[in-house]
């Protein structure tokens, strides 16, 4: 999404720019260093937290001990803590034995239940690739089950039941009545989001919750500084487009003239606050989310949003600005939030997640913490987009205009014209990885025909993790993919891994100097592999290793006809021969040209292996210590004179060692006068 502001002021006309794009995509490959640091620091944070998870959970404080223990229970389980550590079981444990009580308190426990259903979906994935458990396949599959998902209903109720009913707010208990101090957004925020959790695993929740929260959010906005024109474009769903859905030109519009917006602590409250305005721009984006599609009350929320959009990069500043004492990342994690249910990535110039990440890796301390336990688990739950509408990240779509024309020929990018731009080949196979929707399988095929050839391999460990005990649409494409990719036709994954580590050898093969014919074919003995055997021959074509031109006929009995034209062509290369390549079926034809080359290697192909080892020795001269040239020199001589001819080729170049011109007089039985 789009949205174009223009404050008009006597003489002059500012245009500022609020960039909002599909959010939740990795950072771009220039930010892969950023990227690492913030894993480091949620795996430190963790750490820390889970400490303090074992010591909160057998020693509860007295006041909300519910959220004090899901508070940071969640914040674990989102930065990837495994649901069979002790100390999550047990803080999950006397969760489940505590009664329901305190909005923030049944909110956080919530948080955790979702946390932890995210977390289960990961380990059965990650189990299924071992063969071990059995994924469902389907967008849905990481909905809570089973209890979980028993006690998130039981929450959800909860708060349902202890709203001001017709109010659309909550306070720290379940409210007996709704006067105008009976309420808080700070306590409401948190039973929002709780009720976005309940949207996002489908459990039932009254429309009329929704509209009473759109209601008093709309109403209660505090409005300030002079109208802007604000035009609105929404960009269409991504899946919808990956699915073919409907056409990426077809976008909705809207246009305003709004003024900046934000909240206070209460309703009654005048001015607005940097951590309030956040809780109500959360609050509206779950308002929206729960709403009838057809509800009179969109248009009105969808215009206080964007007053709250430009609220916050007006006032970006009131966010980056907290501190490690009290609850001071409590704004941050705030904003958090917006950005995620929102779908921002940018608010103006700021691009709200990396200047957030900086400043708290800055601010995090020598034992992982962020100061008090509280702020620790906000810092992690900032930093692992714990509010993300779906348990994975969303493909970022860079157009040929925004890339110039150069992105697309960056490594990983590929162009995918229902999407009319180019997005990274990982991004795809991630979603599909994460969603396993059948349905995005098609776009999968198109990034692995699309894919540069020459780099197919680096899609291999991607189709890896695609590949399930579950044999799902999914697992049939990965595999369909990765039998064509590498030419290894197994229904056994290990043949695959096996794949992947002989890539890496090839991989070193073609950046080391010092190759050899018989490392070469000892390489060719070891793979099966016909497309990593082409590689391993391109590296003797363009080291002139000629001597394998024996063990090369040998490969012309592979079945494998892409790789057999491979060899035959790179015979004719080297013998200066013409034979063409017969048809994949013409099994005669093949037979015929084995001969032909067999017959060619017993009597002419000597010469190449003599011409393969000056090329080498030639190399080793240029490098020679004055102590070893005499023998290099020797070797040379040994060869024969059916080398002279490459030799005097050798010399024609502007320079060369001028113990060739001894070895040449050797060869020669006579001075050639060049002394």
């Amino acid at each position: 999404m789009t949205i174009s502001l223009t404050r008009r002021k006597p003489g002059r006309r500012i245009v500022a720019l609020l960039a909002i794009v599909i959010a939740g995509a990795p950072l771009d490959a220039q930010d892969e260093a950023l990227q690492k640091r913030i894993d480091a620091a949620v795996h430190k944070g963790r750490e820390h937290l889970l400490g303090r998870l074992a010591a909160l959970t057998r020693n509860t404080p007295r006041d909300y001990p519910m959220g004090r223990v899901a508070l940071p229970l969640a914040a674990c389980l989102k930065a990837g803590a495994d649901t069979d550590d002790a100390r999550v079981k047990d803080a999950l444990d006397k969760l489940r034995r505590m009664p329901l009580s305190k909005t923030y308190s049944v909110s956080c426990y919530l948080f955790a239940l979702d946390a932890l259903a995210l977390r289960q979906y990961k380990e059965r994935v990650s189990e299924s690739r071992r063969g071990r458990t059995y994924v469902a396949a389907g967008g849905a599959s990481h909905r809570a089950r089973g209890r979980p998902r028993a006690e998130m209903v039981k929450c959800i109720n909860w708060l349902v039941a202890a709203r001001a009913e017709s109010m659309g707010y909550w306070n720290y208990n379940a409210l007996a009545s709704s006067g105008p101090q009976g309420h808080d957004f700070s306590n409401s925020q948190f039973a929002i989001l709780g009720l976005q959790i309940g949207l996002e695993h489908a459990i039932p929740i009254p429309r009329k919750v929704f509209e009473e929260i759109a209601n008093i959010f709309v109403k209660s906005q505090h409005l300030s500084g002079e109208p802007e024109e604000a035009k609105v474009s929404y960009g269409l769903n991504l899946e919808d487009l990956l699915k073919g859905g409907r056409s990426r030109t077809r976008v909705a519009g809207a246009s305003f003239r709004v003024r900046p917006g934000g909240w206070q602590y209460r309703a009654t409250d005048n001015g607005s606050k940097a951590s309030m305005t956040a809780a109500g721009a959360s609050s509206l984006l779950v308002a929206r989310n729960g709403l009838a599609n057809g509800s009179r009350l969109k248009k009105a929320v969808e215009k206080a949003i964007i007053r709250s959009y430009l609220w916050i990069d007006k006032n970006f500043n009131s966010y980056m600005s907290f501190n490690l004492s009290g609850h001071g990342l409590y704004t941050i994690y705030s904003l958090e939030k917006v950005g995620d249910l929102g779908d921002i990535e940018r608010f103006g110039k700021h691009d709200w997640y990396v200047e957030g990440a900086e400043k708290l890796l800055a601010a995090q301390k020598d034992d992982g913490s962020w100061g008090p336990y509280v702020n620790t688990s906000f810092a992690l739950l900032f930093l692992t987009r714990a509010t993300r509408l779906k348990p994975y990240a969303a493909p970022k779509i860079t157009t040929r205009a925004q890339g110039k024309g150069g992105d697309g020929m960056k490594r990983g990018l590929v162009f995918i014209d229902r999407l009319g731009g180019f997005v990274a080949a990982t991004d795809i196979l991630g979603l599909l990885e994460q969603s396993r929707d059948a349905s995005l399988v098609a776009i999968g095929q198109e990034v692995v025909q699309n894919y540069n050839p020459s780099q197919h391999e680096d899609l291999v460990p991607e189709l890896m993790r695609l590949w399930t005990r579950s044999n799902d649409r999914v697992t049939r494409f990965a595999k369909d993919a990765l039998e064509e990719i590498t030419g290894v036709r197994s229904s056994k994954r290990a043949e695959y891994q096996l794949w992947i580590e002989q890539t890496k050898l090839v991989a070193d093969l073609e950046k080391k100097s010092g190759v050899t014919v018989e490392g070469l074919s000892a390489l060719l003995d070891k793979i099966e592999s016909p497309t990593l055997k082409t590689r391993v021959i391109n590296v003797a074509s363009k080291r002139s290793l000629y001597g394998l031109s024996g063990r090369l006929v040998q490969e012309l009995e592979s079945s494998h006809h892409l790789y057999r034209m491979s060899v035959n062509n790179l015979l004719c290369l080297w013998s200066g021969r013409t034979v063409p390549s017969p048809d994949a079926s013409d099994r005669a034809g093949w037979e015929d040209i084995s001969r032909g080359w067999r017959t060619w290697a017993s009597s002419e192909g000597t010469k190449l292996v003599s011409r393969s080892q000056l090329v080498q020795l030639v190399a080793q001269l240029d490098a020679a210590q004055t102590s070893e040239t005499a023998g290099i020199v020797d070797r040379i001589v040994a060869l024969g004179s059916s080398v002279i001819p490459d030799l005097e080729r050798v010399m024609e170049g502007d320079e060369f060692s001028f113990h060739l011109i001894e070895a040449l007089e050797r060869l020669k039985g006579r001075s050639i006068g060049l002394r």
